[in-house]
């Protein structure tokens, strides 16, 4: 298991790293809600329609509570709060909810410091990455596209691998 990434030039002509080469993450496939409540019902004694049933309450009461000016934490998962984009106003007083372009939801994964200091965010802990060869967007096929190439643990939030060992391989065709 790897979260792929493809490789891309940066061409922006105003950028002062143009043709500079970066990595992007590349999505091979999306998990929609059914299939994470059937992986889960696998897992546990309880059925696909009352993991559906709990998502699909706590998706609402998420939304309540967001939109009440609440933030919402959902320990060993992560926090959500609602963000707001506006244009300025000359002065405070120029400033109302005209000025206001719109809302968005932000969510910051939870932040875990082991007994060394170092800090990984839930969801990124064991992270291996691996080059994907030939990227076209999201396959129907998981396998398609995949490099031969090893993978390599990726970095947490200080810059330190979060895995124990190096990874697989030294390929050009690996990350981070």
């Amino acid at each position: 298991m790897a979260v792929y990434y493809k490789v891309y030039q940066n061409n922006n002509p105003h950028n002062p790293n143009k043709g500079n080469w970066y990595a992007r993450a590349a999505m091979i496939d999306t998990d929609t809600t059914e299939t994470l409540a059937k992986s889960i019902m696998e897992k546990c004694t309880v059925n696909e329609a009352d993991v559906l049933a709990v998502i699909k309450a706590l998706v609402g009461e998420i939304t309540r509570s967001l939109q009440s000016s609440h933030r919402v934490k959902l320990p060993g998962f992560g926090t959500f709060k609602i963000g707001i984009t506006s244009s300025g106003a000359p002065s405070r007083d120029k400033f109302s909810v005209a000025n206001i372009t719109g809302a968005h939801v932000l969510f910051q994964p939870e932040l875990k410091i082991s007994a060394n200091g170092t800090r990984t965010r839930t969801f990124l802990t064991g992270t291996r990455v691996k080059e994907l060869i030939n990227y076209e967007g999201l396959a129907d096929d998981a396998d398609s596209g995949k490099s031969d190439a090893g993978d390599k643990p990726a970095t947490d939030d200080s810059g330190k691998s979060d895995a124990g060992d190096s990874g697989k391989g030294t390929s050009p065709q690996e990350g981070v």
